[in-house]
Formats: structure tokens, C-alpha cells, sequence
């Protein structure tokens, strides 16, 4: 320990140790001068310059100069010795308390550490639930926006272009006898619109899938992987079977395997394509595993948004994903979502309104040109399944 330290908290004990040291010096020298005058004496004796009865005086003398002189000695040790322990007393005393002093001071340091740290899990937590929250907002938004786009694609561009194809058609019957160069610019128009009719499709499909809310999951699921297995030529494997989700569950599941697909196209480069679906301990079970390039899981990368907006999306909907992958190994996505819970209901008829006015009745059958649609492309199609047949692999050329 520092002396300058020590000597600030104890003033007292360098005012001790100064007497100490001066008692010391003044015994010593006592001591000192007493044996001088002895030794002059008995010099004095032995050159006869000094009769009997002056030494006996001077030995008298001498003596109770001694014993007063060892008197003092012992007094001044002992004071010493006391003053000594006391210090020393004092000294253990103040170090001990400034043990306990810097005990309870880290005590109260880890105290507020540890509070400040609950703290700091808790606003953490909060942070994390106001965020997932608001992944599952903007999730949710964005999803309406494309849904909302679909429909007016649907609508609005969907009249737009049927009624120029049956304009393009009317006028096609008209001009095959009068104009045969005409009838052949109308054809070529025609195919344009049909192009037209496809893309449009086509994006609304990708905006919001309709065979998702017709057909459900495991049909649409099929569809999309089928279409993959179409353009890149990759061999897909499918297993899946019904599962009871939430309509916002399955359209999590449906974009994490489309985002899967989109990392497998651009950067996995694989030749096979395992999809799986099944039903375990009252959650679904998705599985997405390739044997492509595979990637080093634990290396950060700046293309790993994917994966990222994949595990806000699923902790979104209190599910869970994970990822394995290895270089060379290829790579495996599970994910794992809560299943809806049934509830009892009366049976109710989708998309059909019965009314009998007037002694009549009309059918009126909602969203029929999209119905249309999803049977014109499931038609061409054997591989193709509804909801409630046994699940079974599919393998897809």
C-alpha cells in the first residue's frame, strides 16, 4: 500500500512514530553520555588522580545514575512498545474498514451493474417486441399494398385488355373475307394481348398469389415449385401433406419458399431440390434443402438479407428458422409455425350467394375469371393435388 496513502488516513501514526524515533534518540544518547562519564571516571581512578572517598562518591553516584538511566530505558521500550501496538492497532483497524469500505462499494457497483443491465434486457426485449411488431406491420402492409395491386391489375388492366381482345376478335371476323392483311395485322394483335393477358398473370401471381386463397397451401406450393422445376431445370422433390395454418402463416410459408428458390436460382446452383411439408406436434413443419454451393453459416455476408427477412417474417407469425449449411454441403431451411386452432362453426359456402327473389334463382359465383385462370393452369398438369388427398413425393423434371 502506498505510505502517502496510509499516512493521509492515519495522521496520528506519524506522530507516533515521531516520538518513537525521538524517545529513542534521547535514551540512547542518555545511555550514551552516562557511560562516558563512567568511563572517565574509572580513566581517572587509574591514572591516581582521584583519592578513595571521591570514587566511592563518584561510583554512588554513578550507580544511581545507571539504574535511573535503565529505568528510563525500560519506560521509554515499554512506551514505545504500547505506542507500537497501538499504531499497529489503528493501522489494522483503518485497513479493515477500508476493505469492508471497498467491499461494499464493488458490492453496491455490481448492485447498480446488474440493475442497470435488467434494465437494459428488458428495453432490449421491449425494442425486440416493438420491432418484430413492426416487421409484422410492415409485413402485413405490404402484403395488402400487393394484394391491392393484384386486384386492380385484375380489374382494371384485366378489362382493359379483354375488351381490346374481344374488340381485336370482332373485328378479326369481319376483316377475314375484306382484308386479309388486316386480319393478318389483327392476329398478330391479338397474340400481343394474349402475351399481354399472360404477363399480367403472371405479375399478379407473383404480387399475390390467388391459388392461395382458392386452391390452399399445398397446391400452390406444388404450382410454384413445378414453375421452377420448368425454367431452370432443376429436379424437385415435394412431400407435402394438409396442414391447418393461418392465412397469414401460409403466405409466410409460401414467400420463405419463394425467397429459398430465389437464393437457390442465383447463387446455389443446384441440381435437386427437396420440398417438404408435414404436420408434427401440433405445428407445420417446412423444410427447403438443396445440394448446391452451400455457404459458411457463422461468416457474416452482405447478401444475407434473405435469410434475414426470412427469420422476421417466421418470428413474426411466433415461429421459428433455421439454417444449416457447409461449403460444398449444400444448404437446409426448416421452419416451424404454430398450426390454427379449429373452432367450431357452421358450415358456410365460400364465394357463393344463393338468393331467390321473385320466385328465382341466381347463383353468383365470386371471382370467376380467377378461378378461370387457376384451372387454365392447373389443366395442363398431372401433378397437381387438392388439399385433402394423401400426401405423396413429386418429382418434377
Amino acid at each position: 500500500m502506498n505510505i502517502k496513502n496510509v499516512i493521509r488516513r492515519n495522521p496520528l501514526l506519524l506522530a507516533i512514530a515521531c516520538v518513537g524515533v525521538v524517545a529513542v534518540l534521547l535514551i540512547g544518547e542518555s545511555s550514551y553520555w552516562q557511560s562516558a562519564g563512567v568511563l572517565d571516571t574509572l580513566r581517572a581512578l587509574r591514572d591516581g588522580g582521584t583519592s578513595v572517598q571521591e570514587l566511592r562518591a563518584s561510583v554512588v553516584d554513578s550507580q544511581t545514575d545507571i539504574h535511573r538511566t535503565l529505568l528510563l530505558n525500560r519506560l521509554a521500550v515499554a512506551a514505545l512498545s504500547v505506542a507500537s501496538l497501538v499504531a499497529l492497532f489503528m493501522y489494522l483497524r483503518q485497513s479493515l474498514a477500508l476493505e469492508e469500505a471497498n467491499k461494499r462499494e464493488k458490492q453496491e457497483l455490481e448492485r447498480v451493474v446488474q440493475i442497470e443491465r435488467q434494465r437494459l434486457e428488458v428495453e432490449v426485449a421491449q425494442r425486440t417486441a416493438q420491432l418484430v411488431q413492426l416487421t409484422r406491420h410492415i409485413e402485413m402492409a405490404r402484403e395488402q399494398e400487393r394484394a391491392h395491386l393484384a386486384r386492380d391489375l385484375h380489374d382494371e388492366m384485366g378489362a382493359l385488355l379483354t375488351a381490346a381482345k374481344l374488340d381485336a376478335a370482332r373485328l378479326k371476323a369481319r376483316l377475314i373475307g375484306a382484308a386479309p392483311e388486316a386480319a393478318e395485322r389483327l392476329a398478330h394483335l391479338v397474340g400481343i394481348l394474349n402475351r399481354g393477358i399472360a404477363l399480367k398473370r403472371s405479375i399478379i401471381e407473383n404480387l399475390r398469389p390467388s391459388t392461395l386463397s382458392n386452391l390452399g397451401l399445398t397446391v400452390t406450393l406444388e404450382i410454384l415449385a413445378g414453375d421452377f422445376a420448368k425454367q431452370s431445370g432443376v429436379n424437385v422433390h415435394s412431400d407435402l401433406a394438409p396442414v391447418r395454418l393461418e392465412e397469414a402463416a401460409e403466405l409466410v410459408v409460401y414467400r420463405v419458399v419463394q425467397e429459398a428458390i430465389t437464393n437457390i436460382t442465383k447463387y446455389a446452383k443446384a441440381s435437386n431440390l427437396w420440398l417438404g411439408l408435414v404436420e408434427r406436434d401440433g405445428a407445420a413443419e417446412l423444410s427447403v434443402r438443396d445440394d448446391g454451393a452451400g455457404f459458411d453459416t457463422t461468416a457474416a455476408s452482405s447478401s444475407a438479407y434473405g435469410l434475414l427477412g426470412m427469420r422476421f417474417r417466421v418470428e413474426a407469425e411466433r415461429g421459428t428458422l433455421t439454417v444449416t449449411s457447409a461449403p460444398g454441403l449444400g444448404t437446409l431451411i426448416k421452419v416451424r409455425l404454430p398450426e390454427r386452432v379449429l373452432e367450431a362453426a357452421a358450415p358456410a359456402i365460400d364465394k357463393v350467394q344463393v338468393s331467390s327473389e321473385s320466385g328465382g334463382a341466381a347463383v353468383l359465383i365470386g371471382d370467376l375469371a380467377t378461378r378461370t385462370e387457376v384451372a387454365g393452369r392447373t389443366s395442363g398438369s398431372d401433378t397437381r393435388r387438392s388439399e385433402g388427398s394423401p400426401s405423396r413425393c413429386l418429382r418434377f423434371p
